[in-house]
């Protein structure tokens, strides 16, 4: 069944885009941004916070090989049942 599309209906593909600004709403110049981001200090946060989750995310081999069997194990025995039991008329 297909679908009567009305004259004014405009398909997500055709829609108009809307207008996009040409120059920033606010214009700041470069060496007033550079002190902003000093005086505020987020870019020594972003660096800090970098720095923490390298650290964190530090694993060891065994970590990981046990954290693949705790997914293996279940996964693998799910795709067991639903081989076993997933389509009777498979096989008939």
């Amino acid at each position: 069944m297909s679908r009567q599309h009305s004259p004014h209906e405009v398909s997500p593909s055709e829609a108009p885009f809307p207008p996009v600004p040409e120059k920033p709403l606010i214009d700041i110049p470069e060496g007033e941004q550079w002190r902003l981001i000093k005086q505020t200090g987020i870019l020594d946060a972003a660096n800090r916070r970098g720095k923490e989750t390298s650290v964190q995310e530090q694993v060891s081999l065994w970590d990981e090989i046990f954290n693949a069997v705790l997914l293996i194990i279940p996964l693998s025995s799910l795709l067991l049942l639903m081989e076993m039991y997933g389509n009777p008329y498979a096989n008939a």
